[in-house]
């Protein structure tokens, strides 16, 4: 019979019994537990598990762990944790550590382990008792308080207002960083009644009495008064506390907020005084909100449009007054609400239905977290009228007399380009002369509003032919503005011209016929027809004279298509005209930030064969004569003409597909656009020429230069040289 043995007793005290009887005894303290434990070797290998730490890991068909390290039990990541964690245990500390373990159907879970070392009677370390706990759903409730702590955090220290609270008896405990970033102080500087330092001593003794009143109330509290700033200056602002209370309706804490007011406090200071300058003055003022309900009404709008005040009130403005904007009411309100003013012109409708026009300007304001329109008017309808047929007459006297020089120069111009002796120079230049006379003179008996197709043809017929026994006129009543019974009076007289030199008018069996209608939805576009018979049989030429040339470049121009057809049968010239712009529109009103509108007739760019690789120069330019002297000239120095460009759009995409190494701009045509299209042909680095009447009133620049129309053609070809070199 074996000797007893001592050994080491798993709770401290020695015994004398063999190793199984230890393990059993072990094991049956362990299985008894209501708690989740497992007996561990000082190396951290298990020695007993119980069973109810065997369902906390999910093995419980894996009873047989004894001898694996603990750590085993756990992925890799938490592994890490426990193994530390006995190491210290080891040396005899008692540890606790949570670690992430899910169960055995993946399920997140959390466990609490606890270490505890034992010792023999000797003091050396015998075992290490593990303790397991679920702890999934404090840490779950943890993280989720940490989370909510931080959100908390990132609106409060967020919000555009300085916010703080305070406990049942007004002692503030707590500010957001928007407080201390406004103040320049800290929570120990703040804390409890610290807040006192901030507050303008004028005001800190009212605002006291009230704070405490409210304290002992349990009302809300609301108060506006000025709080210094960091760099020393004051700003108002509107306070509000509210008391947040609990179950039992006993007030918990406070929860305040400060609002910087400081603008509209002094919007609110600026509009009472105005208000009471705006009711003594005799010019109509008068205020609206946003939606148009009038707020305030003065004895000039009385004067002015005949309505009390009684009856203006709480109308809305522009229903009352009928008003009629130079631009759409929304795009006026949206130029207010971003520029913040508007003037412009008016026409309102007194309550006897007078018109009124006004000189009016819109300033918007901010008062009480509220937008309000102040409006003034000033009655210009007389000074308008004077204004308007003085203007006219002058703009009008100035523009024909520059058109009329200008479309002479470039008649001149071309024909000696065609003109192969003095003698043909001669006739063909007096002939042109004569045709834009009698066109002057259809227009002047109209008194320049337009002309009558009709009478205009048979004026030119007459005027060219001298007889129009062979021909045929045929078409309806159709009205041309000035601009264009002047093109079609060019164009005609060139017809008629070639017709009696060449075509069916040179033989005595000839003759022509010409018809018009007018298509469209509304009869706005004109379909004009020349049909030549009878007369020599005809074939294409082989050289473009200026009448053909000034027949096909018309078509390049704004709201007019032509086609010259050489037929064997005779001459055919289809022209398609759109007629919407020919109609005598109603004056509109004057308006500074007008957008202008862009003309719709694309370009036609030509870029002739004979030119090759030469440098490429769009021509953005209108007139049709001046055109072609420009085309011609370019050519003969080498360069490509592109175009012509007669629209805003067709210019900006011409310089956008990079088809120009320069340009030649028309100031008179593009107008108030002539700045837009600089801006992209300086942004694109394309260098340009502007065609000036007198060769003032644009800025030069490093790749622009200014050239008066007029001036020897060389000058224009040496300065185009010049910035593409």
């Amino acid at each position: 019979m074996s000797q007893d043995r001592k050994v080491p007793s798993p709770f401290g005290s020695a015994q004398t019994s063999d190793g199984a009887n230890a393990s059993s005894l072990a094991l049956q303290l362990l299985a008894s537990s209501p708690w989740s434990a497992a007996l561990l070797y000082p190396d951290g290998r298990i020695r007993a598990i119980n069973s109810t730490a065997l369902e906390l890991f999910g093995s419980v068909q894996d009873a047989n762990l004894e001898g694996r390290d603990m750590s085993s039990l756990w992925p890799s990541d938490s592994a890490e944790i426990i193994e530390s964690a006995i190491e210290r245990a080891s040396k005899g500390m008692r540890v606790v550590e949570t670690a992430y373990r899910p169960s055995g159907k993946g399920v997140p879970r959390w466990i609490e382990v606890t270490l505890s070392p034992i010792r023999n009677d000797d003091g050396t370390l015998a075992w290490v008792m593990c303790n397991l706990r679920d702890a999934t759903q404090l840490t779950t409730m943890q993280h989720s308080l940490s989370v909510s702590e931080k959100r908390f955090r990132a609106l409060a220290d967020n919000i555009a207002q300085l916010a703080w609270m305070a406990d049942a008896q007004g002692y503030i405990f707590w500010y957001n960083k928007r407080w201390f970033d406004y103040t320049g102080m800290t929570l120990p500087d703040m804390e409890g009644w610290g807040w006192k330092n901030v507050h303008h001593p004028d005001h800190i003794d009212r605002v006291m009495r009230k704070w405490e009143s409210n304290l002992e109330s349990g009302q809300v509290w609301e108060d506006t008064f000025p709080l210094r700033a960091a760099n020393g200056s004051y700003r108002w602002f509107l306070s509000r506390a509210m008391p947040i209370r609990d179950a039992a309706d006993n007030i918990e804490l406070w929860c305040g907020t400060n609002t910087d007011i400081t603008e509209q406090r002094l919007a609110t200071q600026r509009l009472r005084q105005k208000a009471r300058l705006i009711e003594l003055s005799h010019e109509a003022i008068f205020s609206w909100d946003l939606t148009g309900a009038i707020i305030s009404w003065n004895r000039g709008c009385q004067e002015l449009y005949g309505y009390s005040q009684r009856e203006a009130i709480g109308r809305v403005s522009h229903e009352l007054l009928r008003s009629e904007h130079c631009v759409p009411l929304p795009e006026m309100l949206e130029i207010l609400k971003s520029e913040g003013v508007w003037s412009g012109e008016i026409l309102h409708y007194a309550k006897d239905g007078t018109k009124v026009l006004v000189d009016s300007r819109h300033e918007l304001l901010g008062v009480g977290g509220r937008h309000i329109v102040l409006e003034s008017n000033r009655d210009i309808s007389e000074r308008r009228k004077g204004d308007e047929i003085r203007n006219m007459l002058v703009a009008e006297l100035n523009h024909r007399v520059k058109n009329t020089l200008a479309i002479v120069q470039s008649i001149a111009g071309q024909t000696a380009r065609t003109s192969t002796s003095i003698e043909q120079f001669v006739g063909s230049f007096r002939g042109r002369l004569h045709s834009l006379s009698n066109a002057h003179n259809v227009l002047t008996d109209a008194h320049w509003y337009g002309a009558d197709l009709r009478n205009l043809l048979v004026s030119e017929l007459a005027v060219t032919l001298g007889s129009t026994e062979n021909i045929t006129i045929e078409g309806e009543n159709v009205f041309l503005s000035p601009q264009s019974a002047l093109q079609f009076t060019l164009v005609l007289h060139e017809l008629a011209s070639n017709a009696l030199k060449y075509g069916a008018l040179s033989c005595p069996s000839g003759r022509v016929e010409i018809s018009w209608k007018r298509t469209g939805p509304k009869g706005e576009v004109l379909n004009f027809v020349w049909r030549e018979m009878g007369g020599p049989k005809v074939s294409s030429p082989t050289r473009r004279g200026f009448g053909t040339l000034l027949i096909e470049r018309s078509g390049g121009l704004p709201h007019m298509k032509t086609d010259l057809r050489f037929n064997q049968s005779g001459v055919e010239c289809l022209i398609e005209a759109n007629l919407d712009d020919d109609a005598i529109s109603e004056p509109v009103m004057f308006n500074p930030i007008r957008k202008e509108a862009p003309l719709e007739v694309h370009a036609r760019p030509e870029t002739p064969s004979s030119v090759g690789d030469s440098q490429r120069i769009l021509l953005i330019v209108d007139d049709p004569l001046v055109v072609l002297e420009l085309q011609q000239t370019l050519i003969d120095a080498g360069f490509k003409p592109v175009g012509p460009a007669t629209t805003v759009e067709s210019v900006l995409e011409a310089i956008a597909r990079g088809g120009a190494d320069a340009a030649i701009v028309d100031v008179a045509f593009l107008g108030s656009s002539t700045s837009k299209v600089i801006q992209r042909l300086e942004a694109d680095g394309v260098p340009f020429i502007l065609l000036t009447r007198d060769g003032a009133g644009v800025e030069e620049s490093a790749q622009g230069r200014t050239f008066r129309r007029g001036a020897r053609i060389s000058l224009l070809l040496d300065t185009l040289s010049e910035l593409l070199a």
